[in-house]
């Protein structure tokens, strides 16, 4: 388990909500399309069916999308590696299909490490001595609160700490009338 000033970075990191929408959709055109032209860029000085350029791509997909979104870039990658350059299904080359069930076997080592890892790490973060599900920790990081509910999935963010401050005063004031209220209806039966 990760100790330290530096695991909690990561623990947190990790626990960040996948992206979604169009910023997912960004980032998965971008993780194909940039190894897509550096692949361009060596055709001729690379020799065989290569991958490589798409590797690193799908390792940090892994860890900015969902499991399935970055499984989608890797296929996508064999896709288009398949139809761009030669090797492809217009010029067979005898490596493809051995090239592509490499890559698609790494990516898939790469997606289920990382998905795990998301898993593992971020449910237990070092101020969790008490890891009841019905309590709610809050935490304050760089003027933003945080609450986890423990085992229930990453930390969500609620704001700044004046928004969140204002929204609890209020939350507490309203209890405090409501039990004044509750205990004069009681006086009166």
């Amino acid at each position: 388990m990760l100790k330290g000033s530096t695991g909690a970075q990561a623990r947190k990191w990790l626990a960040l909500t996948p992206l979604a929408g169009r910023f997912a959709l960004i980032c998965g055109i971008g993780a194909v399309a940039i190894p897509t032209l550096v692949r361009a860029g060596l055709q001729g000085q690379v020799t065989g069916c290569e991958f490589t350029p798409y590797v690193p791509f799908v390792l940090v997909s892994a860890f900015l999308l969902r499991w399935w979104q970055a499984a989608l870039i890797a296929l996508a990658s064999i896709a288009v590696m398949g139809g761009l350059f030669d090797g492809s299904l217009f010029h067979p080359m005898s490596c493809f299909f051995a090239s592509a069930g490499t890559f698609a076997v790494t990516s898939a080592i790469m997606i289920g490490i990382a998905a795990i890892g998301r898993r593992l790490i971020t449910p237990f973060p070092d101020w969790a001595a008490d890891r009841s599900r019905d309590r709610i920790v809050f935490s304050l990081d760089k003027g933003h609160v945080w609450a986890n509910w423990h085992g229930s999935g990453p930390p969500v963010r609620l704001g700044t700490r004046e928004q969140v401050s204002y929204m609890m005063e209020d939350f507490l004031a309203q209890e405090e009338l409501a039990e004044r209220l509750e205990q004069k209806a009681s006086r009166r039966r």
